[in-house]
């Protein structure tokens, strides 16, 4: 039985390994084609069910599905029957154990070539995305604005993982800037700031969570929520 050790780009996916290895499978059987009289017949096992839904999914136009296709319609008309399946990993099946030794082997080979280096949609969105998120919090962290915004969120990452229904009253409460008594002194529109329990001025966050007039009101909403 013959092996086959390739190595991938590190920045490509497990599904791109699984379906390089139904590649190379399907380059072997071609070249043994003229060898195997009738019926010609052929299956291949794999343990991912996402690879095998997207070769049945048309709308997955990725390089190597239709790579897949191509070479499974070249067979096909050389009179191949060429079937996939589904079997579960893990639970000690020799001949698909075998390809997870020998993948684990090439990818901790440092002598082992790039066999395979297009790197999937999915994974440049993702980087895209990680390299906005890191411009963004470097000026979030430089930025000498926004204090009260950052008392809630202190990363952008804190902010981007809760999905949030913007009001204005909560709009209000994360930037400081309602119609609290500190704010309105601020821009001489009161003359004092002092929350009406005497104790400290009335910024956003005093009523939230410090101010004894609201106490009871504030414990209930915390319960309801």
């Amino acid at each position: 039985m013959a092996q086959i050790k390739l190595k991938l780009d590190n920045r490509c996916s497990n599904n791109q390994a699984q379906q390089l290895a139904i590649v190379k499978a399907l380059e072997t059987i071609e070249s043994l084609h003229n060898k195997v009289i009738h019926p010609r017949t052929s299956t291949i096992f794999n343990d991912g069910r996402v690879v095998l839904d997207s070769l049945r999914n048309f709308n997955n136009h990725a390089y190597l599905v239709e790579e897949i296709r191509k070479r499974v319609a070249r067979l096909e008309s050389y009179e191949w029957k060429v079937t996939f399946s589904w079997v579960k990993a893990y639970v000690g099946i020799y001949g698909n154990e075998l390809p997870d030794r020998l993948a684990k082997e090439a990818a901790r080979s440092n002598g082992t070539s790039i066999a395979f280096n297009r790197i999937p949609l999915s994974t440049l969105y993702y980087e895209a995305a990680e390299e906005a998120r890191h411009k963004w919090q470097d000026e979030r962290t430089t930025c000498t604005k926004a204090a009260t915004t950052k008392q809630y969120f202190p990363t952008v990452q804190d902010r981007l993982k809760i999905k949030i229904n913007l009001t204005p009253n909560l709009a209000a409460m994360l930037t400081g800037h309602g119609r609290t008594r500190a704010y309105l002194n601020r821009f001489k529109l009161r003359d004092d700031a002092t929350c009406i329990c005497g104790q400290v001025d009335q910024t956003a966050d005093h009523p939230l969570n410090h101010c004894t007039t609201i106490h009871t009101q504030r414990e209930a909403l915390k319960m309801h929520t």
